[in-house]
């Protein structure tokens, strides 16, 4: 695992409240793995074993947002450069090849969401931005083959 999880506030409270809701899971489904267990011979009790497995999904998962949690490092307090892409940073770019313009905020790999531009700074577009100044093109690798990116413009 990272030594930081970075994570804006948003996503923080995002954690937090995923963190909450497990707690909850993990109590509802102990309370089935007893019932289950009081119905006699376990080797035979699919409704026991369906519970315990999913008991320990829920286990795994929280005892990972807790570890993120105990190792948050928050962008919005992060001193940035004027006009240095870095975590938290909106980012418009143009694509040199279609000339389509794209705006994508910098965040870190569990607050990713492409599709409303949020982008990890651990995928190869985050990556090649990452320290960037405006009007500075980039190329990315990507699996569609490489992409020059120019940087119009920088933001908190």
């Amino acid at each position: 695992m990272p030594e930081m999880t970075y994570l804006t506030r948003a996503g923080l409270a995002k954690l937090q409240q995923e963190a909450e809701d497990l707690q909850r899971q993990k109590r509802r489904l102990s309370q089935e793995v007893g019932r289950a267990a009081q119905l006699g011979d376990l080797r035979e009790n699919a409704e026991y074993h369906a519970a315990k497995e999913k008991l320990q999904q829920v286990l795994d998962r929280l005892n990972e947002l807790q570890w993120k949690l105990a190792h948050v490092k928050l962008t919005d307090d992060l001193p940035i450069a004027d006009g240095v892409a870095s975590f938290g940073c909106r980012v418009t770019v143009k694509d040199e090849t279609t000339g389509r313009e794209t705006t994508y905020t910098l965040v870190g790999p569990d607050e990713a969401d492409p599709a409303n531009g949020c982008l990890s700074t651990a995928s190869p577009i985050g990556k090649a931005l990452l320290g960037q100044k405006v009007k500075m093109a980039v190329t990315v690798q990507l699996p569609a083959g490489p992409r020059t990116l120019r940087i119009l413009a920088i933001s908190r």
